[in-house]
């Protein structure tokens, strides 16, 4: 969720199939399992995921059927209907705080912080422009700077509808910010949380559509908790958020309300280890940004990917 390490980290190979995104689903998910076994990513494993609507008796059901296997032992609550969505095959998850630290360690690289202001560039044979540099501001002292590249890609969540400003307008990019409360319930005292991910149908008692994602170091993680807020392109473009994103504690109360009714195991004993929030970029067809931008040699996008 814009590169903020608070992302759920949940994915799915097939749940793109039929749709324009299909291609990018498949390369991303394989890419993950290859990349995760090489830079030695612990958090990352396949895991079965299951729909969960809200209600009563559901639980009983799935214990006599075929569920049964995948049900988890804190899923002991009030539930509805249970019905499968992945066994695992496709569906896997990966903590996203542990993967960006993995890639940064195993790369000869320099990590800059700091807010990008622009590009620097010089002309081309061909009347267009190449990049030279990256003008930014330094996070420490708020010096303005340029930092040397032939080759820039912005990448910067929602904010990356900044190209518009830095490229001369000769690219567009209509985007939307979602900001939304997520939290995290600490491990239990054995750390043994079994792994099955959850995707819940909107509960009208707390507006909540919660999804819960089990991590290997035993904490869960919820977000799917309501009342986002959505961020315009013109309050984008002028920061909004980008510094400080604060969780909604109404929303915060909801989720706590919610899994509690789904868990009896941590309404007795349960406790939040983590109340954050963080952006999602939304472009308005739901579409990704990538590729070349035009007139600009070495300047690219890749930018816009919602989840799902």
């Amino acid at each position: 969720a814009a590169a903020s390490g608070k992302g759920g980290g949940v994915m799915a190979r097939s749940w793109g199939d039929g749709g324009d995104t299909q291609g990018l689903h498949h390369v991303a998910f394989d890419m993950y399992g290859d990349l995760c076994e090489k830079l030695g990513v612990g958090s990352y494993r396949r895991l079965p995921v299951l729909s969960v609507s809200p209600g009563k008796g559901g639980l009983n059901r799935a214990r006599k059927s075929n569920l049964s296997q995948f049900l988890p032992e804190w899923l002991d609550g009030n539930v509805g209907p249970i019905q499968c969505m992945g066994t695992g095959d496709d569906t896997a998850q990966v903590t996203p705080k542990e993967f960006v630290e993995k890639m940064i360690a195993s790369s000869d690289i320099d990590v800059v912080l700091g807010v990008g202001t622009g590009v620097s560039t010089d002309p081309t044979a061909d009347d267009g422009r190449k990049i030279t540099g990256v003008r930014y501001t330094g996070r420490s002292d708020g010096a303005e700077e340029i930092l040397p590249c032939d080759t820039v890609v912005v990448s910067a969540g929602p904010w990356s509808c900044m190209v518009e400003e830095w490229f001369g307008g000769v690219i567009s990019a209509p985007m939307e910010g979602v900001k939304s409360t997520s939290v995290v319930w600490k491990a239990p005292e054995d750390g043994a949380v079994d792994a099955t991910a959850l995707f819940c149908g909107e509960d009208d008692r707390f507006g909540t559509h919660l999804e819960v994602y089990p991590r290997p170091d035993g904490s869960i993680y919820l977000c799917g908790i309501g009342g986002s807020d959505y961020v315009q392109k013109g309050e984008l473009m002028q920061g909004a958020y980008r510094e400080q994103c604060d969780a909604n504690e109404s929303r915060v109360t909801a989720a706590s309300k919610a899994f509690r009714e789904m868990s009896a195991s941590y309404k007795k004993s349960g406790e939040l280890e983590k109340v954050q929030a963080c952006m999602r970029p939304c472009p308005p067809d739901a579409k990704p940004y990538m590729g070349a931008i035009p007139g600009y040699e070495g300047a690219y996008v890749n930018a816009g990917h919602n989840c799902w």
